[in-house]
């Protein structure tokens, strides 16, 4: 398994599925070299997690991390295709990081220069 962090747009709307533990499933489609796109099937257990997942509709753009397993199926054709599936620890949204910020559009400033970290210089 790979920590991974994983951006697309939500290919259909994210389903709860009731079990031992209540989760959510969603596909999303993450774009690759060219006009190729990679589906990765999510599962979140997380309450704040399938919630943030049960608010958007397909299509919307979201970010995910989280544990991700990489596989190979084949196609009617014959043709490898990438297998993923993530188990989703964090969502990042529009509408979150709107909120994070503070106001719809806003644009964050910084007023003090970060701290160094223990460098002399400050360089990262």
């Amino acid at each position: 398994m790979i920590s991974a962090l994983i951006q697309g747009t939500l290919k259909r709307t994210a389903s709860r599925h009731i079990g031992k533990v209540p989760f959510v499933v969603a596909t999303v489609r993450a774009p690759t070299d060219g006009n190729e796109a990679a589906f990765v099937d999510v599962i979140a257990f997380d309450d704040a997690v399938c919630q943030a997942l049960l608010s958007l509709s397909a299509g919307e753009p979201v970010a995910l991390a989280g544990t991700l397993t990489a596989g190979v199926w084949i196609t009617k054709e014959g043709e490898p295709r990438p297998q993923l599936k993530m188990i989703v620890n964090a969502v990042l949204t529009i509408a979150s990081a709107r909120r994070k910020r503070g106001a719809p559009g806003a644009v964050q400033t910084r007023t003090e220069a970060p701290a160094s970290r223990g460098r002399s210089n400050g360089v990262f």
